[in-house]
């Protein structure tokens, strides 16, 4: 039988196993709840699709048969309560399994899913709530995540809520879910049609929605099998938040596509001992994680624990030093695959088995994409020449996996995408055979602990403080972090500078803010400099190294 992939998208490959050709191939009502989970019910109802255990102890195991039924109980749910499509749904849910049948079901009723983090405060859900018109939320208990969500929900007006387990304020989604027939009659949808807004930080304002349609899903075939090697039989552990994009690429829709089994683990703080054992114990064939992962896996020690099963270590979501690259390799025996994505266009090269590897290189361009680096002077810049990552229409179509665009931001998009190229904002150079090798962004977005944080956020957060006249956000590199939050401030007149007053702002801001986006060290200066448009210069303390 054919890889059931297959079904969706072609490819053709020369002698040495490299894409010759290839093209996508689904129905106008596409819809991967209805066209991929249902029909691998049917032919694989009890091939393990998810194995989860949590930091406590707990355990799920769940086949393809249980996402099916599970997702039309779910859809059921959420329909006889009044959900319809194109209505809004959040999540808040860590990475408990229910988040992926809320998804699924989400995605069969046609409602758009805004997943999110579960650490962030009231005054950022709200907005995102706000921002749009969320009907519903379901949210986990862990943490500030109930008491926030609950809270910014009132003051967002959101009728419909659910919580996993009792609580005053919620609906108990587990017990209800359990209430609901397993059938579900298919509600029309077209491949077209919006399914996801992730909320990404940008830097000339607050968090934009980057907002996906139906086909999405299928774009992340490319990293599940070419990045992180997922074929059927494969057991694949990813990293990461379900209320980041990263989910969608590293441990949802592309592994299950391809029949893989994703092991879950769900915790609070990391924690790399329970993690080792649990891939160890579990015969892990893949891992991909965050270069802050991985240095917290090696400082307890990889090699403590049999890994023997795996054979596939991919990493991404911030800038892998070498050294950390070479002490991966010491300890199992295997070289970490590299690769750079967006949340506008998930993964857009990477490095792997069948793409190959270069020193330096965040990996080879991916067939997903026509992407061409165009140089300052409007040309496409040749091997070696430096300028913006840009994706290309093909035929005057805008390519699958591409964002739809913007949630209710006409400029932006206008800016971003001309109907022919789209700007990631990515500085790079390219070499004859396709590698990337990254450089920057052209905004100073900062990456810290592998999630990404906009720099006006912390600006406008800090300058509510009367002490604060103006002030500035960089990355500044952290062997730990990648990169760690910096602010420049320019003092208002009064007021004594020095350690007490050092410690008041930076605990101002990070005693009201999610943990990732805490400020970890600061500088008064007397004049930040602007450029001709009034924009700050982020550039202006940037040092040789």
């Amino acid at each position: 039988m054919a890889e059931f992939y297959t079904r969706y998208i072609h490819e053709t490959f020369d002698e040495g196993g490299q894409i010759t050709r290839w093209s996508y191939d689904y129905p106008e009502n596409f819809n991967y709840g209805y066209d991929v989970i249902d029909p691998l019910a049917r032919l694989v109802p009890d091939k393990p699709a998810m194995v989860w255990e949590n930091d406590r102890g707990e355990r799920k195991e769940l086949t393809f048969g249980d996402l099916s039924r599970l997702s039309n109980q779910a859809a059921n749910l959420l329909r006889r309560r009044g959900m319809e499509k194109g209505e809004v749904i959040l999540t808040t849910l860590r990475t408990h399994w229910t988040y992926w049948i809320a998804a699924l079901a989400a995605h069969k009723l046609g409602l758009i899913l805004v997943p999110v983090y579960y650490r962030l405060t009231q005054k950022e859900l709200a907005y995102r709530m706000q921002t749009a018109r969320v009907k519903c939320v379901l949210t986990c208990r862990e943490g500030p995540a109930a008491e926030n969500v609950l809270a910014a929900a009132q003051e967002a007006g959101v009728p419909l809520r659910f919580a996993l387990g009792e609580g005053e304020g919620f609906d108990d989604f587990l017990s209800a879910l359990a209430r609901q027939p397993e059938e579900l009659p298919r509600v029309e949808t077209r491949w077209d049609d919006p399914i996801l807004l992730y909320f990404t930080s940008g830097t000339t304002g607050l968090p934009k929605g980057v907002l996906h349609n139906q086909v999405f899903p299928l774009a992340n075939h490319w990293g599940a099998r070419y990045m992180q090697d997922t074929h059927d039989g494969s057991r694949h552990f990813a990293t990461g938040d379900t209320g980041w994009e990263v989910v969608s690429g590293t441990k949802f829709y592309g592994q299950w596509l391809h029949l893989g089994t994703l092991l879950v683990y769900d915790y609070d703080r990391f924690p790399p001992e329970k993690v080792l054992a649990f891939l160890s114990r579990e015969r892990a064939t893949g891992i991909m994680a965050q270069p802050t992962v991985y240095r917290m896996l090696t400082q307890v020690g990889m090699d403590r624990y049999d890994l023997s099963s795996i054979t596939n270590y991919a990493v991404g979501g911030e800038k892998l030093s070498p050294d950390l690259a070479q002490v991966v390799r010491e300890q199992t025996g295997h070289v970490l695959y590299e690769g750079y994505a967006q949340s506008e266009a998930g993964l857009i090269a990477s490095a792997s088995k069948v793409m190959g590897r270069k020193e330096g290189s965040v990996g080879k361009i991916l067939p997903k994409y026509h992407v061409e680096i165009l140089a300052d002077d409007g040309t496409f810049a040749g091997p070696g020449r430096e300028g913006e990552i840009v994706l290309l229409a093909d035929g005057g179509r805008r390519p699958e996996g591409l964002m739809m665009g913007y949630w209710e931001d006409e400029e932006a998009n206008r800016r971003l995408w001309d109907g022919d190229l789209f700007h990631t904002g990515d500085l790079a150079t390219r070499d004859e055979d396709g590698f990337l090798y990254y450089r920057g962004r052209f905004d100073g977005i900062i990456k810290t602990k592998g999630y990404r944080v906009s720099p006006v956020e912390i600006e406008e957060a800090l300058s509510l403080h009367p002490a604060v006249e103006e002030c500035m956000a960089v990355g500044e590199p952290d062997p730990g972090l990648g990169q760690r939050v910096k602010v420049y401030v320019k003092p208002a007149p009064g007021y004594p500078l020095g350690p007490a007053l050092e410690a008041e702002l930076m605990a101002f801001h990070n005693d009201h803010c999610a943990g990732f986006k805490k400020i970890r060290a600061l500088a008064f200066v007397s004049h930040l400099a602007r450029n001709q448009n009034g924009k700050l210069i982020r550039s202006q303390f940037r040092t040789k190294d």
